[in-house]
């Protein structure tokens, strides 16, 4: 997908097909691979939306409610992975800056033209997360059975070193890419062979209770329930995973594996061939291009959809090193040579020596960049470079003689045998701290600092892309004409105050889910105070005590924004005790203190 299929995409036009995704206006019709749902109107976008997540909460609950019944599971499982109070994935666009040089962009056209983004759909907080994770949970073992499926950046080098050297000679070192791999994939393919796999290596798996069966239809629900938002607007993915779903790298790598085995892991001239693959990038070990080609052609044909398409790197010469996994490796007369690689196109940060985090937390960063630079390079003349590129790094960043943490001796306070008493403190300095633990140390306390850190500019400063937060994009919404903050409607985790206009007293509250689905609670229970559902509730008691007969006149404050269910407890019960609201049973401030006791 590239810029200018985005910017079409955000102004409803029919864009070309670029990868599998291809967006198209508003309508039931579609063509490609990504249709929008009809949305006319700005309030029907948001009805449709909240329709379609309802619908996928009601599914993904009453598929694990008849997994639990049909398993025996107690009401205290089905209720750990019930789905409530959620929202559907949401895409978003990540630059491939490495795709493309400074020096070929000229003009916006160029940017449109030439700049390749990465669509990414974020499944977090979705109707379908809790199965996913459990999925994901349950089939991560199988990777263990892959044989090519490298487990870390530096098992490639390890299969490179056990291969004979005369092997090795008039050989050429390979790296390969598979095109946009996840949404080249067909869901059922993917399902399929991993639900085989999973059946071959049962023994090694804990199913939990489950059966594969049920595994498989939680599968089929995770990955093809693919609805999503963009720019406020509603879309259904047809064909390939989402980059953002648990379960989704797992299934790939099964996927392709199976392509592997069926070609290349059969075949006698590729068998004693190094090879490894971490997700969709792969390394092999090839006389020559052409090889290379029919190599990875072979693996392709296996795929029935004829989607898989490898982009192939491979040396020129015996002096050209090829980037792989964070290693630059080349191979020279049957030798093996390899050092530390760090993409020009990053930026040099990582963590400054200036922040507020305790010292040997930064002398375990350094020593962790320096053990991956030695661990990545062959010799101590290729070891001096990988060096270099570290010292780089962290002297952008406030180290002025990195190297000297490597050395560095991080002091552990606390009872070695593990009978800590955990002490909670604020973090003010890293004299403060040293100075706490070494008086803990000197009078031998069994006492374990856990130090905390002060508010992140996150918290301090406002947001640089206010674009970026969510929009109310109902027309006339009863919520936002009443919020004297404005129109925020969309944000959660509030603690808000609720005055009545006809008497001037007030209600304190507070809600982690999004503020106009709660305050919409509140305004049905003063509009409707008579309804036997809404008795109970402060606001309608108020009406029905102080204002009998008369339409409710109500307004909306936001006081606090909060994410942490602590906090906003916490806030709530300040702002009860400051503002006194009448209208606040006795109940309710009881719950709240009884929440922060327990």
């Amino acid at each position: 997908m590239d810029k200018k299929a985005h910017y079409e995409l955000t102004n409803h036009h029919i864009t070309s097909t670029n990868g599998t995704y291809k967006y198209v206006p508003p309508t039931r019709q579609y063509h490609g691979e990504t249709r929008a749902i009809e949305t006319p109107t700005d309030t029907s976008y948001h009805r449709q939306i909240k329709a379609f997540t309802k619908k996928l909460e009601f599914k993904c609950n009453d598929l694990w409610k008849s997994i639990c019944h049909n398993r025996g599971f107690n009401n205290e499982v089905e209720r750990y992975f019930h789905s409530n109070n959620t929202q559907l994935p949401t895409m978003y666009i990540l630059l491939k800056i490495h795709k493309f040089q400074s020096d070929d962009i000229n003009n916006g056209a160029d940017i449109l033209q030439k700049c390749k983004v990465r669509p990414i759909v974020s499944c977090c907080g979705s109707p379908c997360e809790k199965l996913a994770w459990l999925c994901t949970h349950i089939l991560s073992p199988l990777l263990e059975h892959i044989p090519s499926h490298l487990k870390n950046i530096f098992e490639h080098l390890e299969k490179l070193k056990l291969v004979p050297r005369d092997q090795l000679h008039m050989m050429k070192f390979c790296s390969a890419d598979i095109s946009a791999l996840y949404t080249n994939l067909s869901i059922e393919g993917c399902i399929d062979d991993t639900i085989n796999l999973a059946s071959e290596f049962l023994d090694s798996l804990d199913l939990l209770g489950l059966e594969l069966v049920d595994v498989h239809q939680m599968l089929e629900l995770v990955l093809g329930s693919s609805f999503f938002t963009f720019d406020n607007k509603l879309y259904q993915q047809l064909i390939g995973l989402f980059m953002g779903c648990k379960p989704s790298p797992i299934c790939a790598v099964v996927r392709v594996y199976t392509f592997e085995r069926r070609s290349i892991f059969i075949d006698v001239h590729y068998i004693t061939t190094p090879y490894g693959r971490y997700i969709d990038d792969a390394f092999t070990v090839v006389s020559s291009e052409e090889a290379a080609r029919h190599m990875f052609n072979t693996i392709s044909e296996q795929d029935p959809d004829a989607r898989l398409n490898w982009e192939i790197d491979i040396q020129e010469s015996s002096t050209d090193y090829i980037p792989f996994l964070g290693t630059n490796i080349k191979l020279e007369n049957g030798q093996v040579h390899y050092k530390y690689n760090r993409k020009t196109q990053k930026k040099n940060i990582t963590l400054h020596y200036q922040s507020h985090h305790p010292l040997k937390t930064k002398v375990e960063v350094v020593k962790n960049f320096y053990k991956t630079a030695e661990d990545s390079s062959s010799s101590p003349e290729l070891k001096e470079e990988s060096f270099k590129i570290v010292d780089h790094l962290l002297k952008c960043n406030g180290y002025k003689h990195p190297r000297s943490f490597k050395n560095t001796r991080v002091i552990t306070f606390g009872n070695k045998n593990g009978d800590n008493v955990y002490l909670k403190l604020p973090y003010l300095s890293e004299k403060v701290s040293q100075d706490i633990q070494k008086f803990i140390l000197r009078h031998k306390l069994p006492i374990k600092t856990i130090f905390t850190p002060r508010k992140k500019l996150k918290e301090l400063f406002c947001s640089s892309r206010p674009y970026d937060r969510p929009v109310c994009t109902i027309s006339n919404c009863k919520i936002c004409e009443r919020l004297i903050t404005g129109n925020q409607c969309m944000i959660k985790g509030i603690v808000y105050c609720i005055t009545c206009k006809l008497c001037g007293n007030k209600y304190v509250g507070e809600t982690g889910r999004l503020a106009r689905d709660r305050l919409s609670e509140h305004l049905r229970f003063a509009t409707n105070p008579s309804c036997n559902s809404y008795k109970k509730e402060a606001l309608a008691l108020h009406y029905t005590e102080m204002h009998s007969g008369i339409p409710a006149d109500i307004e909306f404050e936001i006081l606090r924004v909060e994410e942490n269910t602590v906090s906003r407890k916490i806030l709530e019960s300040y702002y009860i005790s400051l503002l006194k609201p009448q209208i606040n049973n006795k109940d309710e401030c009881i719950s709240v203190k009884q929440f922060l006791i327990e």
